[in-house]
């Protein structure tokens, strides 16, 4: 507990928004967010070459970065725009747009978006290639601490938890303490994404368990992270955040059930291929 205290005591009162070099200055949660984008792309790249989908490296790194950016940037314009323009998105200049900053929803919507119109174009299967969702994982992980380290607003209501801390010299500051949520996320982010890496290098994995797992998994997170949280509330109590949580939980849970075999695993599979292969006349008729 001791330890804690230091930890937090020290973070709370050194938080780095703006790292200055010279005459150059560099905010901390863009460092980390250009950062979180390069690990991400590693990661899914990786992966697929691990797996066997052939891509093309580049074009899908334009797309997942692309249109991720895009997503975020958007999706940043329309919270400000109705929480903070009372329901007028997107009446800012261009200018403020994009000086403004970034939602992690907003990035994974866009990159998923992203990556479904890679899927599409190169003729990839579907779900073996959305298994690797989970990869965005670190990358999200990155992105958190950036958020702590800048200060940036999206902290806990106040605490009085040992880890608790303050963001005095924050992009939105404030002296009390309060629960450090992105580290929170940061946290429960690695433990899936380590998980479910180690889930995928066994030799037989059923299509699309790892998609599911993980909007389970990531979806069940956030929404509890949100219940801490200070963000405004969208509807029926619930925030933005909470509301796409449970549609992943909902889309997560609901693929687990249509798909067959994937709870099973591999002797499910291996049963429906001998049942199918003894529907065959000559398969039968060896088998006799």
């Amino acid at each position: 507990m001791q330890y804690a205290c230091i930890l937090a005591e020290f973070f709370g009162e050194s938080m780095f928004p703006v790292i200055q070099i010279g005459s150059l200055s560099f905010y901390t949660f863009g460092l980390l967010f250009g950062v979180a984008l390069c690990v991400g792309t590693y990661t899914f790249l990786r992966y697929f070459r691990e797996h066997g989908l052939v891509v093309d490296a580049p074009i899908l790194t334009v797309m997942l970065i692309g249109c991720g950016f895009a997503g975020a940037k958007l999706d940043n314009a329309w919270v400000i725009g109705m929480h903070v323009l009372h329901g007028h998105p997107f009446s800012g200049s261009m200018a403020g747009f994009f000086a403004g900053g970034y939602t992690y929803l907003g990035c994974l919507l866009g990159g998923s978006m992203g990556a479904a119109l890679y899927v599409a174009w190169a003729r990839l299967p579907w779900l073996r290639t959305f298994d690797a969702m989970f990869c965005i994982a670190p990358a999200y992980a990155l992105g958190r601490v950036g958020c702590f380290l800048a200060g940036d607003g999206d902290y806990g209501t106040p605490s009085t938890l040992p880890w608790a801390v303050a963001f005095p010299h924050g992009l939105v500051p404030t002296a009390v303490r309060v629960h450090p949520t992105m580290l929170y996320s940061s946290v429960w982010e690695l433990t899936v994404f380590l998980v479910l890496w180690r889930l995928s290098q066994r030799q037989w994995q059923p299509t699309g368990r790892l998609l599911a797992l993980y909007l389970i998994a990531t979806g069940t997170g956030r929404f509890l992270v949100e219940g801490l949280s200070r963000n405004p509330v969208l509807a029926l109590h619930g925030t933005e955040a909470q509301w796409v949580s449970l549609g992943c939980i909902g889309a997560g849970a609901g693929l687990l059930v249509c798909r067959r075999g994937l709870l099973a695993g591999r002797p499910a599979a291996l049963a429906i291929v001998s049942r199918s292969k003894l529907a065959d006349p000559v398969t039968r008729a060896r088998a006799v």
